[in-house]
């Protein structure tokens, strides 16, 4: 029998200019995209309905994310004692990963897990094992096949969401495995060649670039909410 993979849900904020985040040396402390609470709402609402939360070490160290459900439902989930979703990170050798990052807190979320690549250092993988269950898949890089097969089968996952970033999620479209693209046009310009996009690194060939299908359209205020269904044959 074929390995299980979930389905992948990719859930983003961009600029009208197509930028997730402002440029690099232009940054200073955490920054958020849609100022809109409509935007938090609608994110709180996916992730509740995901297994699992997935994110790229860039976006650990750049935002310390807990990667939880909002307030209210994960209190509900602990009195009835339903699961809360895995909170999981993906990176090659741990760089920049502390204990202390909260998505490792289990006071305020779901159980952590650490997937990487053989390159992780022995003295960093016996650290962050203490906090988070390490898992290593790939030598060089994290093998995104291996990881999406390793996610459903051993911890049951039906529905992983990615909260970015650009890195990871370009991976994701080139291992063919995005079902749905959630996104939010935020009505801002942040400029910037060198300011991160939705997928980042090596581009796609003309043959092997993704296409999508507008599923749903919604408007609040000046901010557009967009589904994408994508179809690989």
């Amino acid at each position: 029998m074929a390995p299980f993979r979930p389905r992948v849900l990719v859930n983003f904020a961009t600029s009208i200019d197509g930028k997730i985040s402002v440029a690099p040396g232009l940054r200073k402390g955490s920054f958020t995209m849609s100022r809109h609470h409509e935007d938090h709402r609608r994110m709180r609402k996916i992730r509740a309905a995901a297994d699992a939360i997935l994110v790229g070490a860039g976006n650990l160290r750049a935002d310390n994310p807990k990667l939880a459900l909002g307030q209210e439902e994960r209190i509900r989930r602990r009195a009835s004692g339903e699961r809360e979703p895995y909170r999981i990170v993906v990176t090659r050798r741990g760089e920049g990963i502390t204990p202390d990052r909260k998505m490792f807190d289990s006071k305020l979320g779901g159980d952590s897990v650490i997937i990487h690549s053989e390159q992780m250092p022995t003295i960093t993988r016996e650290k962050l094992g203490e906090v988070a269950t390490l898992v290593a898949i790939g030598e060089q890089s994290v093998d995104m096949g291996r990881m999406l097969d390793w996610i459903g089968e051993e911890l049951g996952v039906r529905t992983l969401l990615c909260e970015g970033g650009g890195l990871l999620a370009r991976d994701l479209f080139a291992a063919r495995a995005v079902d749905e693209l959630y996104l939010t046009l935020v009505p801002r310009i942040l400029g910037g060649s060198d300011a991160p996009t939705l997928a980042e690194g090596r581009g796609f060939l003309p043959d092997d670039i993704p296409d999508a299908r507008l599923a749903s359209v919604d408007r609040v205020g000046d901010e557009l909410y967009l589904r994408y269904d994508f179809r690989w044959e």
